[in-house]
């Protein structure tokens, strides 16, 4: 019996790291037949990757210790004391002289503390779990939680909802329990629940940002706090809001940068308070913003949030401005016959018009249709060409980059 207790010992600690934490989540509780596995592979198994399985046991704690807690409880032996792999007989099997080292490696002891859960305690004595206290970490190990809906107007409501970390065991999940507090005039202004990971509708009289605060409890634990993302409950609605570009292609050649205004913005009943700009590389103040750019192909496009002294939020998104670079155009419209170009289908192009000019003549770029219509934009402005036809879209005194984009149609492109 000896013999089959120190091996068990160690092989709980085996199998606990290398199945029940770190495999496939299958939970095995311990027969007779375990057992037997464990004294088998006992001797199949050498001193580092003990002590590895031991040490990702103890490491991961939540997996581990979760899933030895509802395995069950662990063997007695005839005199009713909890074995351990803390012991220090010596297994042999019939192929292997003493494992002492083995042994020695596991620093780990199984303390059955309860006929429903096992306790984990590491070397230093410390208790990773108990019948009494499921302590894992800080409640964001569990998960965290946020509002279905957001933002909302005031009057209105949204659900809130939980969403675990992957690492934690969907049994924990639906066995736990839910509590949750609500602030800024909410109603209800709790919600408990068990085993259900959202609230009911929670309804908001008053506009501002609310929070929430999730209490959760695990099965047999310990209750941690859970603090969830904001909701924005606006107020008097924002309307009437349009975010313009100045040029829908920058010249990086020049040293261009994108530019945004945003206008139109009113509110009844509340008043205008403020712009917050947003988007990567984005810088604005008031209603105007701008973007810089730095080499052909570069995308930018700037978000502008807008309040009202009603803590109303509005999101206003800007149109997109690409760069160009005029020393290495896609095109060079120069009059010439290299520089017409023909079946120019749908897409967003950087030209360099080169027609001849002077400072009193002026010759226009023409783009002409096929078969079919064409339509499009010159630097944002735009146009349309019926079937066979043709129309003047840009003139210039001088040499000048210029973004064509083709919305439909086949093109040709040419100087007048």
């Amino acid at each position: 019996m000896k013999k089959k207790s120190v091996v068990f010992g160690v092989g709980a600690a085996i199998f606990s790291a290398a199945f029940w934490a770190c495999g496939s989540g299958e939970v095995i509780t311990y027969d007779q037949d375990l057992e037997g596995t464990a004294e088998f592979n006992l001797g199949n198994i050498s001193d580092a990757e003990v002590a590895k399985a031991i040490a990702d046991c103890l490491a991961d704690t939540l997996g581990c210790a979760i899933e030895m807690r509802n395995a069950g409880p662990l063997p007695t032996s005839a005199d009713g004391s909890a074995q351990s792999s803390s012991r220090t007989q010596n297994p042999t099997s019939s192929n292997q002289g003493p494992r002492s080292s083995m042994i020695q490696q596991s620093s780990m002891t199984f303390v059955n503390q309860s006929s429903s859960s096992p306790t984990f305690a590491s070397s230093g004595g410390t208790v990773l779990q108990s019948s009494s206290s499921v302590y894992i970490g800080p409640g964001a190990e569990y998960g965290s939680c946020a509002p279905e809906t957001n933002p909302i107007n005031h009057g209105g409501g949204t659900v809130w909802k939980m969403t675990k970390n992957p690492s934690v065991e969907g049994q924990v999940i639906v066995n736990a329990s839910y509590s949750w507090a609500f602030d800024g005039g909410a109603t209800p202004a709790t919600s408990t629940a068990r085993g259900k990971t959202n609230t009911e509708t929670i309804v908001y009289a008053t506009s501002g940002v609310k929070n929430a605060t999730l209490t959760f409890t695990p099965p047999g634990g310990t209750p941690v706090a859970i603090q969830c993302a904001p909701l924005q409950v606006n107020g008097a609605a924002i309307t009437g809001c349009k975010c313009a570009a100045a040029a829908s292609s920058v010249d990086v050649a020049l040293g261009q940068s994108a530019s945004w205004t945003v206008s139109g913005c009113t509110s009844r009943g509340a008043t205008i308070t403020g712009y917050t700009w947003g988007g990567a590389g984005v810088t604005g103040s008031g209603t105007t913003a701008v973007g810089a750019v730095a080499a052909k192909g570069d995308v930018v496009q700037a978000t502008v949030i807008v309040e009202n002294d009603d803590n109303t939020k509005q999101t206003v998104t800007c149109p997109a401005v690409k760069a160009i670079d005029s020393n290495i155009p896609d095109y060079i419209i120069d009059g010439s016959a290299t520089g017409t170009f023909s079946n120019i289908g749908p897409g967003e192009y950087s030209m360099v018009y080169a027609c001849k000019t002077s400072q009193f003549h002026q010759t226009p770029l023409i783009i002409s249709a096929g078969q079919s219509s064409v339509s499009g934009t010159v630097n944002g402005k735009r146009f349309s060409v019926t079937p066979n036809g043709r129309t003047n879209v840009f003139s210039s005194t001088k040499r000048e980059s210029i973004s064509v984009v083709i919305s439909s149609g086949t093109a040709t492109i040419q100087c007048e």
